[in-house]
């Protein structure tokens, strides 16, 4: 059993997107619960940036590691480097990628199909095959997959969201199964609406496919939201630090929310 103060004293996390947004807070929580983290991107210098960040709020152990989330082939790289860096290899896998392109279902671009396929369902899941062997080992694991409301309702202006976040978390529901018995947990994080650059990007386009302002959209956004808020990083990132903790065992194959209320339907 770990320290109950820190409750990922020893563990090892390796978190994908994480420089910024959803990702950089789950990083900050695993460190904040006492594990050794590496956090990734795309940038190098923006890893070590965000790593250097992070260490020094929290005095964990914090390395950044870059990948091409687009190129699944480097997951093996990743994960060969985070072994090496954490001193052995990940207890947590974060599975998470930037936002998607937006675009209409109609007009849907094939080589954007293509990308996206790779970076939001072949890159999660090759490294998630690298990561498994170990955990069901040691008989301790923690998958989590951070999604978005198009795996469970069609957003507009987001094919790539509708067509591709069922697909993974379809997976995670398959593999959940597979590995419960092994010690390893697989669960979907669903996040509502945080002020995050994604956000911001999403609401402006939205914003000129309806022909309004993007003050409007907001306002529409927020109205949306039982809770009357948007959401802080730092509550995403607490749901994601529990759900990796000793605590969390019998939580598996689940999609939890952490939306303040916002998706309608009860799946």
């Amino acid at each position: 059993m770990h320290d109950s103060a820190l409750p990922l004293k020893g563990r090892r996390a390796l978190v994908l997107a994480s420089s910024q947004g959803l990702g950089r807070a789950c990083a900050q929580a695993f460190a904040q619960q006492g594990a050794a983290v590496v956090v990734n991107s795309s940038s190098q210098a923006r890893c070590e940036a965000t790593a250097r960040d992070i260490a020094a709020a929290t005095g964990a152990t914090v390395v950044g590691l870059a990948a091409d989330l687009f190129q699944p082939a480097d997951m093996d790289r990743l994960h060969a480097q985070a072994v090496q860096a954490l001193g052995g290899p990940p207890d947590i896998l974060l599975l998470n990628h930037p936002g998607p392109a937006l675009s209409p279902t109609a007009v849907v671009d094939f080589a954007q199909l293509d990308g996206h396929h790779r970076l939001m369902v072949a890159s999660p899941v090759r490294l998630t095959m690298l990561a498994l062997p170990a955990m069901r080992q040691q008989r301790f694991g923690r998958i989590l997959a951070v999604s978005g409301r198009g795996a469970v309702e069609p957003l507009p202006n987001k094919a790539l969201d509708n067509l591709y976040r069922p697909a993974l978390m379809a997976y995670c529901k398959s593999l959940s199964n597979e590995v419960a018995a092994d010690g390893v947990t697989v669960n979907v994080l669903m996040p509502g609406t945080y002020l995050t650059e994604r956000v911001q990007a999403s609401t402006a386009s939205n914003a000129a496919l309806w022909g309004i302002s993007v003050e409007e959209a907001m306002r529409r956004r927020l109205a949306g939201i039982p809770a009357g808020r948007f959401g802080q990083l730092e509550e995403f990132g607490a749901m994601a630090a529990f759900l990796a903790s000793d605590a969390a065992a019998y939580v598996n194959g689940s999609v939890l929310r952490v939306d303040g209320g916002q998706i309608p339907g009860t799946l």
